[in-house]
């Protein structure tokens, strides 16, 4: 399942993706600035190839002190083409901005979206590979049959799987199925292989091969193996994940605990599964993911100067990247979200810097989110309403 702490990851990430795609667009709208004040090849007047330059320069200056600002302020006065340069430079930024804002935030819930589209991949990947155990016994007792040899029945150990049967009978798994759009058709070549090449060769499957009627607990064993050893650790299988889904990393353990939980759901002579939700309470979850990417952009230069009062002996552009966004989520948080302790939030961003920044940073992370939080509540800027004792673990 999905926790608070993994939602923080996946915004964090989310975030460090906007403010890498507003580099690139200054970037670009620098260069929109070029490419408007470059001599123009085609015309037949003399072009002043001295004069473009320095509009150019001066267009880039007036665009850098108000790229982000809607009224333009200018030291020194300018020429209207100047002006028209600049304007149109913002104008392409800030569109461009808008744009990826969007789109990093659709991304930020797909793959979510798709944490759940892969669990139920890989239990419809078990039952795919039983279909071919079958299939290829099948064909191998056609072959035999000339030669009067034949097949052991325990080699149809996975396809007769108990655990197996229970996924292909269950009416709610299969709901599942139809509604994420779970399907391996289009990849039949690629399971093919992974059947034949690397399950087929794992000795925990030859072992189970070999046993006369496993027990329900021995059939549920070799799934929970099969998830392990070859979803989750193979290179080829991870390396095909990774493709599809570029939160694979983050999103595994989570993945593994939700496969786990429903294995453990099996039952003898039952046909219940437990299938895993996002998150106890997922509607909450969302909003306050959601909520978390938005305010903290909405409210970005608000937070920076507020960061930026305790960080008088630290230049702005020396704070790591990541620690800058972790601590203008912390405040986003403090600040607007009433159920939330106070204190679980430090210890959330606190862990956040320590996994995913520099060495000192837990430190750094640490001593600003214990001063700014004591500003904040003695302006009563932070306000927490009821028992603040949302499990966010």
């Amino acid at each position: 399942m999905l926790n608070r702490r993994s939602l923080r990851i996946k915004a964090m990430q989310s975030l460090y993706a906007v403010q890498k795609c507003e580099e690139a667009d200054y970037e670009l709208a620098k260069s929109f600035i070029e490419d408007y004040f470059a001599p123009d090849l085609n015309s037949m007047e003399v072009q002043n190839k001295e004069q473009l330059s320095s509009n150019a320069k001066v267009a880039k200056t007036i665009f850098k002190n108000n790229y982000q600002h809607n009224h333009i302020k200018e030291e020194t006065d300018s020429s209207p083409e100047i002006r028209k340069a600049v304007s149109q430079a913002i104008d392409y930024y800030q569109n461009m901005v808008k744009k990826d804002h969007v789109f990093i935030k659709k991304n930020m819930v797909d793959a979510v979206d798709t944490l759940l589209e892969n669990y139920y991949l890989i239990i419809k990947l078990t039952t795919e590979f039983a279909e071919l155990a079958k299939e290829e016994i099948e064909l191998r007792k056609k072959r035999m049959a000339e030669t009067g040899k034949q097949v052991f029945e325990s080699e149809l150990n996975l396809y007769k799987n108990q655990a197996i049967q229970i996924f292909k009978e269950n009416e709610d798994l299969h709901r599942e199925y139809v509604r994420h759009g779970t399907s391996w058709e289009d990849e039949k070549v690629n399971v093919r292989q992974w059947y034949r090449d690397i399950l087929r060769k794992e000795d925990f499957y030859q072992e189970y091969l070999m046993k006369n009627h496993p027990t329900f607990e021995e059939d549920v064993a070799v799934i929970d193996q099969i998830i392990k050893q070859v979803v989750f650790k193979n290179e080829t299988l991870a390396k095909y994940m990774e493709e599809k889904d570029l939160y694979w990393a983050e999103n595994k353990s989570a993945l593994k605990s939700m496969l786990k939980k429903t294995l453990k759901s099996l039952k003898e002579g039952s046909e219940h599964v437990e299938l895993i939700e996002l998150s106890a309470n997922w509607e909450d979850d969302s909003d306050f993911f959601k909520k978390l990417f938005d305010l903290t952009l909405e409210n970005n230069e608000e937070y920076e100067e507020l960061v930026s009062k305790y960080t008088k002996n630290w230049a702005t552009e020396r704070i790591a990247s990541i620690d800058m966004i972790i601590l203008k989520m912390a405040v986003c948080e403090m600040m607007n979200f009433s159920s939330i302790p106070v204190k679980v939030s430090i210890n959330e961003y606190i862990d956040l810097s320590k996994n995913y920044s520099t060495q000192k940073s837990k430190i750094f992370v640490n001593g600003m989110l214990d001063k700014i939080s004591e500003e904040l509540e003695s302006q009563g800027k932070i306000r927490k309403s009821g028992r603040g004792l949302i499990d966010n673990k």
